[in-house]
């Protein structure tokens, strides 16, 4: 659909959409912490669980719902809702030192990270028109992401090193800015608008989301279960069990993945522009090469650099996921396909860890790296189906 803004507006639209990267990262500014809250409370590992990683469960609920929402409401007042819930679940999270208090809080958080990022997502479809706009706007959202992760790391470290494990909770007050970029800046959108621009289009049956976007899902699925298994989460284990370095140069492996997945999310849209469909399965054999790379030569060079290639291939698929579902996708069903696309984020992240555990019991191993051949050969598998399917595409869609 075309939204009738002038440019300044429609720019001061996109910096509101942006900020609502603080809630689609505020795990983040946990991760320095997670030890100490498992100390705070040793009584109550579950409950810790559930304040660690609960809240990407919620997303997933979250996000569906949302798509579902999407119909009824309107879309600047459904953002807004989602960004006081988060506001009011982040900064309020440690009001109480009670580990249901906080599981509670932490739910809340969950809400409002699902409910605004599939919101934000479908805005940038109803902000811009043209197809490959689309694509660079989702990358630079994704850089945003990078961004704020990257700084959410970083200044909750400082602040847990010189204060208390409570202390961190203070960032999150970057939500009332955000809250208040969406109630100034975002434009009113009724539900339904998307439907009615395209009414001389439709034939008055619901459009189906159709196997391409399907087929798709469960690629993205793979990608999150996989790659977030090796590059992301169990890069430090990867580097301990090598020999390569401490925590410190996990660190900076990781620091460094974050800073090349936020320039490489810049040039979303040139690589998108060039490569179009064919990004896919690129990056499953990026990634499949990084982790065979890292499992055959570990070495503090290697780590570095296909980590962060590989770290990169992950980034360029999730602005993917999101850009070119956009484009296939009927234009009524687009904030239904983002809703469905955020929910598969998070259901791949939530599982990768209990995928790498299993590879552990089934491999019987007490090390991640070995594992790696086997999901570097899941990536290749699905590389060659892509390809595949790429050409039945062409021949059932042309070079639509």
């Amino acid at each position: 659909m075309h939204l009738e803004m002038s440019k300044s507006k429609r720019i001061l639209a996109l910096i509101a959409v942006m900020s609502t990267s603080v809630a689609v990262m505020a795990d983040l500014v946990l991760i320095p912490v997670i030890k100490l809250l498992y100390m705070a409370f040793p009584n109550d590992m579950e409950a810790v669980n559930y304040i660690v990683s609960g809240d990407m469960l919620i997303i997933v609920l979250a996000s569906l719902a949302t798509g579902a929402l999407l119909k009824k409401m309107n879309k600047k007042t459904l953002i807004v809702i989602g960004g006081i819930i988060f506001a009011i679940g982040s900064i309020a999270g440690v009001l109480i030192e009670d580990p249901l208090y906080m599981c509670i809080m932490r739910t809340l958080v969950g809400i409002g990270a699902g409910v605004t990022n599939v919101v934000a997502v479908a805005l940038i479809a109803d902000l811009y028109d043209d197809d490959q706009q689309r694509a660079k706007i989702t990358g630079y959202y994704n850089a945003a992401l990078s961004f704020v992760g990257v700084i959410f790391s970083f200044v909750a470290g400082i602040v847990a090193e010189n204060s208390t494990w409570e202390s961190v909770f203070s960032i999150y007050w970057v939500a009332v800015p955000m809250v208040i970029l969406l109630i100034l800046f975002i434009p009113s959108i009724k539900p339904g608008e998307a439907e009615k621009a395209e009414a001389k289009k439709a034939s008055g049956e619901k459009e189906k989301l159709g196997w391409r976007f399907w087929w798709m899902q469960l690629c993205w699925f793979v990608v999150n279960v996989v790659m977030c298994s090796t590059f992301l989460y169990y890069l430090s284990s990867y580097v301990m069990e090598n020999d390569l370095g401490g925590a410190a140069f996990a660190g900076t492996a990781a620091s460094v993945k974050s800073i090349a997945g936020f320039l490489i999310c810049l040039i979303f849209g040139i690589i998108y522009k060039k490569f179009g469909r064919k990004v896919m399965p690129g990056c499953l054999i990026i990634a499949a090469l990084s982790m065979v790379l890292m499992v055959l030569f570990p070495s503090q060079v290697i780590a570095i650099l296909f980590a962060t290639i590989g770290g990169c291939a992950y980034k360029i698929a999730f602005s993917y996921a999101y850009a070119h579902g956009f484009s296939i996708v009927p234009a009524s069903r687009i904030d239904e396909s983002v809703s469905i696309t955020t929910a598969v984020y998070g259901i791949g992240s939530f599982l990768s860890t209990y995928y790498a555990t299993w590879l552990l019991q089934v491999m019987n191993v007490e090390v991640v790296t070995p594992t790696w051949m086997i999901s570097a050969a899941i990536m290749v598998v699905f590389a060659v189906i892509e390809f595949i399917v790429m050409a039945k595409e062409k021949k059932e869609f042309g070079n639509e």
